[in-house]
């Protein structure tokens, strides 16, 4: 084989890599559920890990709110920073791998979420009116409702 062939051969054979990898990037392991939503497909210790992120999601909802009705304010920001871009970093080595099966929208999705509690938690400890808050909070829990509406998580059947 002539080196032309060989370097056009490696050339194509690149650009077909990063085409997938983009593709991967953008749509995740995806699939369409039955009830219609985009169904993510993760290993049983992925879905774990996205289950138990979203359960502590809930629980600073619930911090917040349980802290600014007692007028804790830093109690009530506590539970919001625990969940915010901090958290992300702290499970950055875990979700490697999970990332590339998320699709993009998921991952926005996500990210608005855990800055939205970051944002929340500055707003709190500046004590701002009780509306302004509950304003912010309906529009991060907004992101909550978006979110489980458009996706479920799904054991990825290779892995079951």
């Amino acid at each position: 084989m002539n080196s032309k062939f060989i370097g056009k051969l490696a050339i194509g054979l690149w650009v077909l890599t990063i085409i997938t990898l983009g593709y991967f990037f953008y749509f995740g392991s995806t699939s369409r559920s039955l009830d219609n939503r985009t169904a993510i497909h993760l290993t049983p210790e992925e879905r774990q890990l996205v289950l138990t992120e979203m359960r502590a999601l809930l629980t600073a909802v619930n911090g917040m709110l349980s802290g600014l009705a007692e007028k804790d304010y830093e109690g009530a920001a506590k539970a919001a920073d625990a969940v915010g871009m901090g958290l992300v970093a702290s499970l950055e080595h875990q979700e490697k791998t999970i990332l590339l099966k998320l699709p993009v929208e998921f991952k926005k999705l996500g990210f608005g979420t855990h800055e939205k509690f970051d944002e929340i938690a500055v707003k709190i400890r500046k004590k701002q009116d009780i509306h302004s808050l509950l304003k912010e909070m309906d529009e991060l829990t907004r992101n909550c409702v978006a979110c489980h509406a458009s996706y479920k998580i799904e054991i990825d059947i290779k892995e079951k």
